[in-house]
């Protein structure tokens, strides 16, 4: 029951109790004896009442001072006031207090109210539960702690938000087991009385089995809560990442592909991660419909990093023709030799062997070029497809001079040479 409810539930008492008021005194113009009230019969006098009403209409037009002034005038005569006027004044000490922002103030007003005699169970109970959301509020999770186990042992039927609120403060102190056990009975509650368990409880019943590593556990709570709510994407997206913890990669993205087929993956680095995990499953052509459709909606950035993952799972799709275009702009657009390395390959595919060697020659003059004689190797294998041996064969010279190629450049140098050989020589027949 939010701090609201709790004010209007005490004027509703305070409209009532006028009612009883009115009707005692109809009772006495009749000439009717009437029994003096007792202590459990306590009511609001009717002047008592109307200067409540004042502080409530100041309060219902959010006019706190005038409410509080109000209010200060029913206390400068306190003494005269019965103990359920007393504690209906400081209620709505508390309701106005809180309003300001005044939450110490608040706090101190509903302590004021439980320590008054013959306390009203509804108000014994609505203020015992303002107090411990109000330290809740404050953060002094052991005094919320204590008193909502206060309002548990008092109040009939606690409510699952009770327990829920229990839970929340011993999951802030770490005391995990007792949060997990306030929790599994806020559930409880809620099913008993053909209610859907919470969605604040379920979901920090999964933080709780999170913090203590108990992905299966968290993962059972996750369905449930992805059954509650289809459409929110949260929840999608966290039962897949608890499946990839369970080393359960292919559940992770075949719940993450039904999330995505039901919209509710739309945010670039959610599209990019879908991506990966499908290249990661080898499921390449999933991967480059995200991303195409990404680029198209521009939901995914045409930058570098990006364009290079499209190119390799164009790549691992074996789409080399579609993969060349993008892979000369990221070269273009990064400057790198890397890049030039990779546009290289993908030319190395499709046969075109004079745009590969042209990609490779960039690659040796381009920046961060980390092994160089991969790439002189590369262009000689590319130099020498498109018949340029000569050429072909410095490179494999360069190549050489690498102890980890020494080898094999040596090998291709040999072949090229027989090569040349053998054409010089048909060349004189």
């Amino acid at each position: 029951m939010t701090f609201r409810k709790n004010f209007l539930a005490g004027l509703m008492a305070a409209a009532v109790a006028l009612t009883l008021v009115a009707a005692d005194a109809k009772e006495k113009d009749k000439g009717k004896p009437v029994p003096p009230p007792t202590k459990q019969t306590q009511v609001i006098r009717a002047e008592t009442y109307k200067k409540m009403e004042a502080a409530q209409k100041a309060f219902e037009a959010k006019d706190y001072k005038g409410s509080l002034a109000a209010l200060e005038g029913l206390r400068a005569g306190e003494a005269k006031l019965n103990d359920y006027e007393r504690a209906t004044l400081y209620n709505l000490y508390a309701a106005t207090y809180y309003s300001m922002d005044n939450v110490p103030k608040a706090i101190e007003s509903y302590a004021t109210v439980l320590k008054q005699p013959n306390l009203p169970e509804g108000l014994r109970d609505n203020s015992l539960y303002a107090m411990s959301q109000l330290y809740f509020i404050v953060e002094d999770y052991p005094r919320a702690i204590a008193v909502v186990n206060k309002w548990l042992s008092v109040v009939a039927e606690p409510s699952p938000e009770g327990y829920a609120l229990l839970a929340q403060a011993y999951y802030q102190t770490q005391k995990f087991p007792e949060a997990e056990k306030a929790l599994t009975t806020s559930i409880r509650i809620s099913t008993e009385r053909g209610q859907a368990p919470k969605e604040a409880a379920l979901a920090l019943l999964r933080a709780i089995y999170y913090e203590r590593k108990e992905y299966a556990k968290a993962a059972k709570v996750l369905e449930i809560l992805v059954r509650l709510q289809p459409g929110k994407d949260t929840y999608w997206q966290q039962l897949a990442g608890m499946r990839g913890l369970m080393d359960q990669q292919l559940e992770q993205v075949n719940l993450l592909h039904a999330a995505y087929r039901g919209k509710l993956i739309s945010r670039e680095s959610d599209l990019l991660n879908l991506a990966r995990l499908y290249m990661v499953q080898q499921a390449p052509f999933p991967a480059v419909r995200v991303m195409t459709q990404g680029f198209k909606n521009k939901t995914i950035r045409m930058n570098v990093e990006n364009l290079q993952l499209y190119a390799q799972a164009l790549a691992l799709s074996r789409e080399f023709k579609q993969q060349i275009p993008i892979l000369k702009k990221v070269a273009g657009m990064s400057g790198e030799a890397k890049h030039y390395v990779y546009l290289g390959q993908a030319y190395n595919e499709v046969g075109d062997w004079d745009s590969a060697a042209d990609a490779f020659k960039e690659a040796l003059k381009a920046r961060n070029l980390d092994k160089r004689a991969d790439a002189h190797m590369q262009l000689g294998t590319a130099l020498f497809n498109a018949n340029h041996y000569a050429e072909a064969r410095q490179h494999f010279v360069s190549a050489a001079e690498s102890p980890a190629l020494a080898q094999a450049a040596g090998n291709w140098i040999k072949f090229v040479d027989q090569e040349i050989a053998r054409r010089e020589a048909v060349g004189n027949l």
